[in-house]
Parts: structure tokens; sequence; C-alpha cells
């Protein structure tokens, strides 16, 4: 009896990891044809999500993985020095504001908390 479960157990996760796509994960389709992951819009609006949820690590990731692909992305650097801030790094927020208004100055919000972050004892 107890070879008979452990051979169908044997069975059943042979069958799991050798199964072609077993492990696979399928990005949903957009409007245009499957989703790029690795797209620095598909991880800027991971890291939205996750500053949402009040996920602030996994949004600094995100935000840095976005920044990767595209360093000029001043919306990504705002947002990251936003994160920052409310998880207890006030100064790499102000460095990550500073960079983003490097790059657009007309983020006029950015600029709003960057002045709020440079008058915060905290720093």
């Amino acid at each position: 009896m107890k070879k008979s479960i452990v051979l169908g157990l044997i069975l059943i996760l042979s069958m799991v990891v050798f199964s072609r796509n077993s492990f696979a994960v399928k990005a949903p389709a957009g409007a245009n044809g499957p989703v790029n992951v690795h797209s620095a819009k598909f991880q800027y609006n991971k890291a939205l999500m996750a500053m949402k949820g009040k996920y602030y690590y996994s949004a600094v990731q995100h935000f840095q993985k976005a920044i990767l692909v595209k360093p000029h992305f001043a919306l990504a650097w705002a947002h990251m020095g936003v994160a920052l801030h409310r998880l207890g790094f006030p100064s790499l927020g102000i460095v990550s504001l500073q960079k983003a208004l490097e790059y657009n100055p007309n983020i006029k919000w950015a600029k709003i908390k960057l002045k709020k972050y440079l008058a915060s004892p905290r720093r």
C-alpha cells in the first residue's frame, strides 16, 4: 500500500516537473499584443500599484528597474524619492527628487515635495 502511494506521488511530481509549460508564466495580452514585463512603463506601473498599497520597499525596487531600462525617466525618479522618504531615507528621497527635476523641471508636485522634504528636520 505504501509503495503504491509513493509511486503515485512520484508519478504526479514527475508529470508536473517535466511538463513543457508547467511553470511558465504568461503575461496577459494587452491591446497591442503581449505585455513586455521588462519595459520601463510596466515596471513604473507596478511600482505605482505598490505605492498605493503602501509597499514602499517593493515600489522602490520596481522604480529602480524602470530607471535601469530608461535612465532619464523623471516620473520614476520623483516617485522613488517619495517612496524612499516614506521608508525613512529622507536624504535619498531628496536626491531622487532633485534628479527627477534635473531631467524634467516641470513636475510641479515634485518641486513641492522637495521643498517640504528640505524644510523637514528629519533629514
